[in-house]
């Protein structure tokens, strides 16, 4: 399991299967990625798109949830590269 992956866990950590993971524990994930993460999110957007494209043009659950997922990944990526060049990370 990549430290991506146990980020995530994390903040999914007290939820139902129903919750979404709150935005602010979406930053508390983003503070603590390095390149490795930051890399890997980038990875996971490409293989969402590639997933995308391959979704029959009926399947608009499958098509809106892989959208949300992009989404929820790039603004992952944007927060974690904008603390990446500031240096404000912290530990929880």
């Amino acid at each position: 399991m990549s430290n991506l992956q146990k980020l995530i866990l994390e903040a999914k950590n007290g939820l139902s299967v129903q919750e979404r993971i709150p935005d602010n524990k979406w930053l508390e994930v983003a503070e603590l990625c390095g390149p490795a993460e930051i890399a890997e999110i980038e990875f996971r957007i490409e293989n969402l798109r590639a997933e995308l494209v391959s979704v029959e043009k009926w399947d608009g659950d499958t098509q809106d949830d892989i959208n949300l997922a992009i989404y929820k990944f790039k603004q992952l990526l944007d927060a974690a590269k904008a603390l990446s060049r500031k240096g404000d990370r912290f530990i929880l």
